[in-house]
This record gives structure tokens, C-alpha cells and sequence, in this order.
């Protein structure tokens, strides 16, 4: 009989809920028409993009470039998040997040792949405008620091 560590079951129950969870949000965004569904749609094809992104950038061997969300880049993601209201214990990372289940599939893939999600706020010099970064970095590196 083969050892199960928590790690796995706990990996195993993340899964189940993660699709439960993506189960939820597509019922969410079918009641809310063809707009929620392709708002559903363009976040999902954003995290999508992202992950063959860094996984090419990965596998090539250069450094991993963070994909930028508002501030001109990749702004209709960035409202339907509503990056605009996160703040620092309120974003797409927080259970209550409308889109949260989408996160969770980005970042279970990240732990997978041993990989850690890096989201982070920045803006510009005179404090108008801002946006996230999204990267990711070596969760073997984490472990380790």
C-alpha cells in the first residue's frame, strides 16, 4: 500500500475544490449572460496566456518577465478584476473575490510545477496611476530561504 503524505491529500482536496469552485463561478457567470460569460472568458484566457508564458520563458531558460495588469497593459482583464478596489487585504487572492476560483486554478498549477505566485502593486512616480505585476519564482527557492 503506497504512503499518503498530507501534502497529497490535502493537493487531492485543493483539486476537487478548486473545480467545484470553477463550477461556480461558470454557473455565476451564465446567470449574468453573455457579458459574465465573457468576462468569465477573457479572465480565464488572461491566466491561460499567462502560464504558457512563463512556462516558455521557463523552459528556455530566461528570466521569467511579469505580466503587467492595467496602466495600458491588459486593461480589460484589469476591470473586469476590478484591480481598481484591491487593496492590500483585498484582491483576486482572497476567497471573497468574485474571481477567486480562476486564481486558484493559476495557482495550483503553480504549486505543481513548484512554482510561487508573485502578485504585486506598483505605480508611477507622481502616485496617479498604478497596476500589479503578476510572476512567478522557485517555490524551491522559498523553501529554502
Amino acid at each position: 500500500m503506497p504512503a499518503t503524505t498530507l501534502g497529497a491529500m490535502l493537493h487531492i482536496t485543493e483539486t476537487c475544490a478548486k473545480a467545484d469552485c470553477m463550477k461556480a463561478l461558470e454557473r455565476d457567470a451564465h446567470l449574468h449572460g453573455p457579458c459574465g460569460e465573457r468576462d468569465l472568458r477573457q479572465v480565464q484566457e488572461f491566466f491561460d496566456t499567462v502560464r504558457t508564458e512563463f512556462t516558455m520563458r521557463i523552459l528556455a531558460g530566461a528570466e521569467v518577465i511579469p505580466v503587467r495588469l492595467g496602466a495600458g497593459h491588459n486593461n480589460t482583464v484589469a476591470l473586469i478584476l476590478q484591480t481598481f478596489r484591491w487593496t492590500s487585504d483585498y484582491d483576486i487572492r482572497n476567497p471573497t473575490h468574485p474571481y477567486h476560483a480562476a486564481w486558484r486554478v493559476f495557482d495550483t498549477w503553480c504549486v505543481d510545477n513548484e512554482l510561487a505566485p508573485v502578485l504585486r502593486k506598483f505605480h508611477d512616480e507622481r502616485g496617479k496611476e498604478h497596476w500589479y505585476e503578476l510572476s512567478v519564482r522557485s517555490a524551491i527557492n522559498a523553501a529554502e530561504a
